[in-house]
Formats: structure tokens, sequence, C-alpha cells
């Protein structure tokens, strides 16, 4: 399921439009993988949700302007899991230049961090 990657220095995959990055595969984190890309869609409002707060909380609203969740959501783009942090990116986001991380729990029962990096 998971293939080197020369240019990334990590193992990824690729299932339900999700792309998952690893040091090191095994049965365990492709069962993961499996059960995260079942879960994301579904999942994927209350994560637009917790951005929308955490930017909010953090004073960036006005530099983004008034969003919706559903339209952050359709902004994010094509994810990016990492299943050795438990951290979401997206790497090709369409509100600006920046990468957005979000640090989850379980199998995305929870949102813990965001940050934005770049």
């Amino acid at each position: 399921m998971f293939k080197y990657s020369e240019e990334d220095s990590a193992y990824l995959a690729e299932l339900n439009g999700i792309e998952f990055i690893c040091e090191e595969p095994s049965g365990e984190l492709e069962e993961l993988a499996k059960r995260l890309a079942k879960r994301y869609e579904e999942r994927l409002p209350a994560l637009a949700d917790f951005i929308l707060e955490e930017m909010e909380a953090d004073g960036l609203i006005p530099a983004y302007g008034p969003l919706s969740a559903k339209e952050l959501a359709a902004a994010l783009g094509k994810p990016q899991i990492d299943l050795d942090q438990s951290a979401v990116h997206y790497l090709e986001q369409t509100l600006d230049g920046h990468i957005f991380d979000v640090e989850f729990a379980g199998d995305l029962e929870e949102f813990l961090i965001f940050t934005i990096d770049g």
C-alpha cells in the first residue's frame, strides 16, 4: 500500500483522495490509514469548524475575510495525513500560500492544535 518517495524521504499512500505519509509503514499504520480515509469526509465539517474557531481566537479572521465552515472546507484542498505525528497537513489550501496543520487524536475524534506554517 505504501510506496517510498525519494522526494519526501517518507512512505506515501493515497486512499479516497487523501495522501497518507509515514516514516516506516506497518500493518497497524495501514489499518489506521484505512479507518481515517473512511472517516475523513464525515469529520470534515467539524474540522473546518475547529480551524475557524482557532483562526478567530488567534485574530486571523480579518486576514482571511469572513468564511463559513463550508467555504473553508472547500478551500482546504487535498489533505495529507501524517500518521506518525497524528496531524493533517493542507499543503495546497487556496486561501493563501501557507500550510495549515491540525493535530488530532484517535480516528479524528478530537482536534487539538491548529498552526499555520510557511
